[in-house]
């Protein structure tokens, strides 16, 4: 069993490598904790590599509703000189689970650089109304962001790499984040 302190050391190994962190309060209108996003000088930074092909990837999480995700991040993504996207994803889906495995591969590391990617999946967000008015039909898609967190109208599916090879994904996401 692990120690206080190394229980404390892991958290804080945890939170400098880029996890959201999130804060509860009581809500007013009840006795519930809801979710509320924590401010910017309150979380730790995300991990991005260093040099040329800086780039972030966040995994976003239910309980706070998508809008107010993506114009949280879209407004860390400006505090860091990226861009913003957004990629909706299923499990359940081979190309979004290898997009999501081939992240650290040399060549996404170069195709995502100067982005900050937001990542959620469709079915823990599927009752997000936001999903509804991106229209979100197929996985994975991409869209680009404002930097108020609003769909730019631009974005790809997977179809626009073909097979689901490394290779034809970076060549994908280099043009569409170009």
């Amino acid at each position: 069993m692990p120690s206080i302190l190394e229980l404390s050391i892991m958290l804080l190994a945890l939170l400098g490598a880029g996890v959201v962190v999130m804060i509860f309060r009581r809500g007013s209108a009840g006795p519930e904790a809801t979710p509320q996003l924590a401010p910017s000088r309150d979380r730790a930074p995300a991990a991005m590599p260093a040099g040329p092909g800086k780039h972030a990837v966040v995994e976003l999480h239910p309980g706070v509703p998508l809008t107010e995700q993506l114009r949280h991040h879209a407004t860390e993504a400006e505090l860091q000189g990226l861009r913003p996207y957004v990629e909706f994803g299923a499990g359940w889906c081979p190309p979004s689970r290898m997009f999501g495995e081939i992240l650290s591969d040399p060549r996404m590391i170069a195709a995502l650089a100067g982005t900050y990617l937001l990542r959620a999946d469709i079915d823990a967000f599927a009752e997000d109304p936001l999903l509804r008015t991106l229209r979100v039909s197929a996985v994975p898609v991409f869209f680009e962001l404002d930097a108020e967190g609003r769909a730019t109208g631009r974005s790809i599916t997977g179809a626009a790499w073909g097979a689901d090879t490394v290779d034809n994904m970076a060549a994908a996401m280099t043009k569409f984040m170009a």
